[in-house]
């Protein structure tokens, strides 16, 4: 009953038809790709996902310390802006309906001032206007608190959300830094499920699904009975302190290859009995 996908870049730097082929293999629905427009053959991106028969689920935003729509900096706040209204642009032109995006860069652990909240708030208010002329989605995402700090959990990322006050920006869910910051993963989810649009799936390990101590069957029973149409993403990683690093990284195929069959195969495994 789910769609399920994969988030490209943890493939490293292979080829984006050697990853469209591992996923058509496994029999996946879709691929998120990486917020890089300004880098990417948007219309070989196309020919690619027509000739494998795949869609591009969602776009995966990239938030550096240029990207920071918390920032005070008025210049690198729009910096921020523009970027995300790009990521909306490319999620327009492969045809996928969310694009997501973290409130402040990944990596700032601590805040420079005391707006940036109300300056993230402020830039979610501009993109998601954009957003919304696009009839694109814009899904909010909480980064544990080892890897950022302003949302870091569902319920700073819901009234997040009911502060910007904007149809087109709701919620995803990342299973990885829900296992962190979350006591309870379907209480969370029930607290936002009004606004949820987007599912991450990793391990507590942040290998695939299956591979760790995460119990999933609560979570897809959730999902499954509050009838979630979003895209399920798996979204499993390399052991790296920085996540972005493993866009850089030379991938061992055969590892690539069980870590897609493993993650698809574990959830539908367990949707199919809860």
């Amino acid at each position: 009953m789910f769609k399920y996908s994969v988030t490209q870049w943890i493939f490293g730097n292979e080829s984006l038809e050697e990853s469209l082929k591992r996923l058509q293999k496994y029999e996946y629905h879709g691929v998120e790709l990486a917020g890089e427009p300004d880098t990417m053959d948007l219309e070989k991106i196309k020919e690619l996902l027509e000739e494998y028969n795949m869609e591009c689920s969602s776009i995966c935003g990239i938030y550096n310390s240029d990207r920071d729509l918390s920032s005070s900096n008025v210049s690198v706040r729009n910096q921020a802006i523009n970027y995300v209204k790009k990521c909306i642009d490319m999620a327009k032109k492969l045809g996928a309906s969310t694009v997501i995006v973290v409130p402040t860069s990944v990596g700032k652990l601590h805040p420079e001032t005391d707006e940036e909240w109300d300056n993230a708030v402020s830039s979610f208010q501009e993109v998601g206007q954009y957003a919304k002329q696009q009839n694109i989605i814009l899904a909010v995402e909480a980064i544990n608190r080892y890897e950022t700090y302003l949302v870091t959990n569902l319920y700073l990322a819901k009234r997040f959300v009911e502060e910007v006050q904007l149809d087109h920006v709701k919620i995803m869910a990342d299973l990885f830094h829900m296992s962190i910051e979350e006591r309870d993963m379907t209480e969370a989810l029930s607290n936002i499920s009004e606004y949820l649009v987007h599912v991450h799936i990793a391990d507590n390990t942040r290998e695939a699904a299956g591979l760790g101590q995460t119990d999933f069957k609560p979570v897809m029973s959730f999902l499954k009975n509050i009838n979630y149409n979003g895209y399920v993403t798996m979204e499993f990683l390399p052991a790296v302190s920085n996540p972005y690093v493993a866009s850089k990284l030379e991938g061992e195929t055969n590892e690539l290859d069980e870590f897609t069959r493993q993650s698809i195969q574990h959830i539908k495994e367990i949707v199919v009995n809860v």
